[in-house]
């Protein structure tokens, strides 16, 4: 069991040293453990690379089936027990999602599940949390991730707005730009848009740094200024209009807003269902 317990931690962190860190071992003691089950199993789970370590193909496959035999214990301690555990969901995702799209949904969430306990874990870096931390997670990614079951909802798709009756972003002398302070560079912003649309400021152009997405949003719907909106998050204001384009540029990345599931842990039926609502819920509100 403690090789297990390693084995699944060093895969999700893909460091023995930061596995190591979190059981408090050693790190030639994460090595030994690994060691023995790659004996047990007869096949390296692991290559090493530069940056760390990858699961091998054998080792993604295995990864998987740890996960289920691990939940499915600790199934046994909660769930088995108590009707609340069978009907436990933890969703994490991002401010701007907690804000912007899972807050509108919460209502009619409540509805179609009155028995369902909702967990949310709020946390802009995704690569920060375990697995075993969240059922179900709405992200922004660059590329499909690989360790998960990935639902799209959305491509990152991006241009300025403002409150209706404002003037045109180009035709602003001293334009004044609500942004949000950049922790992490994973998502694009003002200057991926304004060099795509070939576009410069005028030198009175001013930035405020309101340091959450909803905020900014929020101050562009009062007429402050000129945000930029993520179509993901947007739709209800550009279909009510408390906001509205202040160019006709858009901008499209590379990366998708994703629903997942881990691929290491075992889906319960209510995180199932839950999904799945999610995913229709996504998709009569874009109009898909």
């Amino acid at each position: 069991m403690r090789s297990l317990v390693a084995f699944q931690t060093v895969a999700r962190c893909g460091s023995f040293t930061r596995a190591a860190q979190l059981l408090a071992l050693t790190q030639s003691g994460i090595s030994r453990q690994i060691a023995q089950l790659e004996d047990y199993v007869g096949a390296a789970l692991f290559e090493r690379q530069p940056s760390g370590v990858v699961l091998s193909p054998i080792g993604e496959e295995y990864a998987k089936e740890v996960g289920r035999a691990l939940d499915a214990l600790q199934s046994l301690e909660v769930d088995q027990f108590t009707r609340q555990g069978m009907d436990r969901v933890t969703i994490a995702c991002s401010r701007a999602v907690a804000d912007l799209w899972m807050m509108p949904r919460l209502h009619d969430l409540r509805e179609a599940f009155p028995e369902l306990e909702l967990k949310l874990v709020v946390n802009d870096f995704f690569e920060q949390l375990r697995h075993d931390e969240y059922d179900l997670a709405i992200y922004y990614r660059p590329v499909r991730p690989t360790d998960h079951q990935a639902i799209s909802l959305a491509s990152e798709e991006m241009f300025p707005v403002m409150a209706p009756g404002g003037v045109p972003l180009t035709e602003q002398a001293a334009p004044l730009l609500l942004t949000v302070e950049e922790t992490h560079k994973e998502w694009t912003d003002w200057g991926n848009w304004l060099a795509a649309a070939g576009l410069r400021l005028p030198e009175g152009a001013m930035r405020w740094k309101l340091g959450d997405y909803h905020l900014s949003i929020a101050s562009a719907r009062q007429g402050v200024g000129v945000a930029m909106g993520w179509s993901l998050f947007i739709v209800d204001d550009l279909e009510n209009g408390t906001l509205v384009p202040a160019d006709a540029h858009r901008f499209r990345g590379r990366g998708q807003y994703y629903l997942m599931r881990p691929t290491t842990r075992h889906q319960r039926r209510m995180a199932r269902q839950v999904a799945d609502w999610l995913e229709a819920s996504n998709r009569r509100w874009s109009g898909g």
